[in-house]
């Protein structure tokens, strides 16, 4: 059983002129008789002040030893402790800082009357007058189980995105014929710069587009461009690039020799012939990836497939133009989603606790 006691103070009132010497009077806290029945534990508290020097003394009349007496600085700072005594003559403790302490009796099963006196030394006539009565506030205190959590199963909705699909889109994004003057021509440049910005990948929900490949063909003249529209025939018929688009999906966009060697580096492209020559150099996010020299030329390429392509066409005949024909593909997946919805099991710990309200001292001062 735990009983509180509501402690018993005597205002001081300080004389006028007070010297100095006189903060070391003790002043009187409680003094008192408790009578501990078997198995009682009974509690005081009390304010006291900075610079205090905290004077405890206890007595059990009949010379009979309690279980427990215990001093503390409140909530749980242990000052001191005595076991299975019946005598205290005098504990003195300096109090650091502005504080409630505990006193603490806790008794075996022979019911006892002790004599309790609690006494403070000041440490200035400042605080000689210090409230040492305790008020008591409401708080809310939480408690949490000693034993081990149990466990809980939940179902949980998650959400995931299933592939539908994929298809694949050709685009076609530069077919044009370039003018390259010759060296010898005193008004223009024999050289040409042509940017291709590649597709921008994206991404949303149920969709994304990414350029997975890009090809070029260059070719000067009309027997290149002959060799090129041979090409064309050739893919339209040609089993392995009908297997190529199988492996990414549906065409999507222009189809031919081209978009064969885009999607997966066919090439129906034969070798160049004789003609006229172009000196090429192929960029692709500023480095450099191809360059040549020849009537013709082609390739594919999987990597550096976003940003700007320039293509350099160089003329190194003296008295001639010519005309380049450029062409660019990009190839891009795609891929279409589903939006799926499902139930996870899911065992969590699960801790009880328990609030509840008490009511703490605290200091008036």
């Amino acid at each position: 059983m735990l009983t509180r006691f509501v402690p018993v103070f005597l205002f001081t009132a300080m004389a006028p002129g007070l010297l100095p010497a006189q903060t070391e009077t003790p002043v009187e806290v409680c003094d008192l008789t408790l009578r501990l029945k078997g198995d009682d534990v009974q509690e005081l508290y009390y304010g006291f002040a900075a610079g205090d020097r905290l004077v405890f003394r206890f007595e059990e009349t009949g010379g009979l030893p309690v279980a427990k007496v215990e001093i503390a600085e409140y909530p749980d700072q242990l000052r001191f402790q005595e076991l299975e005594t019946a005598l205290v003559e005098e504990k003195v403790i300096y109090v650091q800082r502005n504080a409630v302490f505990r006193f603490r009796f806790a008794n075996d099963r022979r019911e006892k009357n002790c004599k309790v006196k609690i006494h403070r030394i000041p440490g200035s006539a400042q605080t000689r007058g210090f409230r040492t009565a305790v008020r008591w506030v409401e708080q809310y205190d939480t408690v949490y189980q000693d034993r081990p959590a149990q466990i809980e199963t939940r179902q949980l909705e998650r959400r995931r995105w299933d592939l539908v699909r994929v298809d694949t889109a050709v685009v076609n994004l530069i077919d044009k014929k370039e003018r390259v003057h010759s060296r010898g021509n005193f008004y223009e440049e024999s050289s040409s710069l042509v940017r291709v910005v590649l597709p921008e990948n994206y991404e949303e929900p149920g969709r994304s587009y990414e350029v997975i490949s890009w090809a070029y063909w260059i070719g000067v003249g009309e027997e290149a461009e002959g060799q090129y529209r041979e090409a064309n025939r050739a893919a339209k018929f040609a089993k392995s690039a009908t297997n190529a688009v199988k492996n990414f999906g549906v065409l999507a966009g222009p189809y031919g020799a081209l978009a064969s060697l885009a999607i997966d580096g066919v090439s129906f492209f034969l070798p160049p012939g004789k003609g006229d020559n172009i000196q090429y150099e192929v960029r692709a996010g500023g480095k450099l990836v191809d360059q040549g020299d020849g009537p013709a030329a082609f390739a594919r390429h999987t990597h550096l497939t976003q940003g700007e392509v320039q293509f350099k066409l160089s003329n190194d005949n003296l008295l001639d133009a010519v005309d380049v024909s450029l062409r660019v593909m990009a190839v891009a997946a795609v891929k279409t989603y589903k939006e799926t919805i499902y139930l996870e099991t899911q065992e969590a710990p699960v801790m009880k606790m328990e609030i509840t309200l008490k009511k703490a001292p605290v200091l008036w001062n």
